[in-house]
């Protein structure tokens, strides 16, 4: 019993912390990228997608990327002018947002939502999604 004390003291902190292994940026990115252009059929196919973007925004996996190596590693988005919630939130007409996943035979629903913020340098200075999930 006392050795098993100090892991369950432990065990929460572990857990908080995000005690499992991390998915390296990259291979996030490379995710995200397939699946923008993945067809999505169903809301729980939306919902995995939002669950993507998500580990996307909480890992900062663009975070400081320039425009350019935003476009090599998940595509060029579109121009935030087209889209009202980027000005609603205060992005700028020339920042991107991205639709994650294509529209698929019979789901009417909404698919996750990725703005990409830039600062005067190019590079990316904040990032907003819109979950599903």
């Amino acid at each position: 019993m006392r050795i098993l004390l100090p892991f369950a003291l432990a065990l929460p902190l572990l857990v908080a912390c995000g005690g499992g292994p991390q998915v390296p940026p990259d291979q996030l990115l490379a995710e995200l990228a397939r699946a923008r252009e993945t067809p999505v059929s169903s809301g729980e196919e939306s919902a995995t997608h939002s669950r993507l973007v998500q580990d996307v925004v909480d890992a900062d996996a663009l975070q400081d990327l320039r425009r350019f190596e935003v476009e090599e590693k998940i595509g060029r988005g579109e121009p935030c002018s087209r889209h009202p919630r980027c000005g609603q939130l205060g992005f700028q007409a020339d920042d991107w947002f991205y639709p994650i996943g294509a529209m698929g035979e019979g789901y009417g629903g909404p698919v996750p939502l990725l703005i990409v913020g830039f600062d005067r340098h190019g590079a990316v200075d904040r990032v907003w999604n819109l979950r599903t999930h």
